[in-house]
């Protein structure tokens, strides 16, 4: 064996970037199919281009930015064929998490989704749409958390930072009444009626979506 190579440090400056940018897209300062560059970035950061590349990568592989070459990166952009394919990608592996967690852990489920219905309720007093979006967020969370399946869990991984930022856009606003009948279809234990309000539930966002696909682009 040779001898032992020492590994790198976290690249904790690329974390702290990666996590800014990926802010920045969610909450809207750059805007959908906005071009951006390494240079304009790292200006704005005041960082080095290095650590900005390395960001941007990584937000290529959330699905947040598309880097095409010849042409530079741009925040990512859906036409409405492509939001319809994403709602029921997620429709279908939301229902398939949801069933399994109701099959396998559903104590756990539906602790964890009355903890996020309380939230909501806090956070609908407040006003508060933000927290709100985060909220509806943590609670399709629950679904994966703790249904046991790692493949299901990365198959959300591969929309999961669209989906934030599409909800940050397009806030629910019947947060608390339309989550509130799945939860107590998960009470009862009524694993076919829960999944087939769930898909319901994530079918109605596509308008939704859509409507936060077209509002606020570069091209508008």
């Amino acid at each position: 064996m040779s001898e032992p190579q020492p590994l790198e440090r976290p690249q904790l400056l690329t974390d702290k970037v990666c996590d800014r940018l990926r802010e920045a897209i969610v909450r809207g300062e750059l805007k959908l199919g906005e071009q951006v560059s390494e240079v304009q970035l790292a200006t704005w950061l005041g960082v080095s281009k290095t650590p900005v590349r390395e960001s941007l990568l990584r937000l290529k592989a959330e699905g947040l930015v598309e880097i095409q070459p010849q042409r530079g990166t741009f925040v990512f952009q859906l036409d409405a064929a492509q939001v319809a394919q994403l709602c029921h990608y997620r429709a279908m592996i939301e229902v398939a998490a949801l069933r399994s967690a109701l099959t396998q852990h559903p104590a756990g489920l539906e602790s964890g989704l009355e903890a996020c219905v309380s939230e909501m309720r806090e956070a609908e007093k407040a006003k508060d749409l933000q927290a709100l979006a985060q909220i509806d967020m943590d609670f399709h969370h629950q679904f994966f958390v703790h249904c046991g399946d790692p493949y299901l869990r990365a198959g959300y991984a591969v929309i999961r930072s669209q989906l934030v930022a599409l909800r940050f856009r397009s806030p629910i606003r019947n947060a608390i009444s339309s989550h509130q009948v799945l939860l107590e279809a998960v009470r009862r234990r009524r694993v076919d009626k829960a999944c087939a309000l769930l898909h319901e539930h994530v079918l109605e966002n596509e308008a939704r979506y859509r409507t936060a696909c077209s509002v606020g682009c570069v091209d508008a």
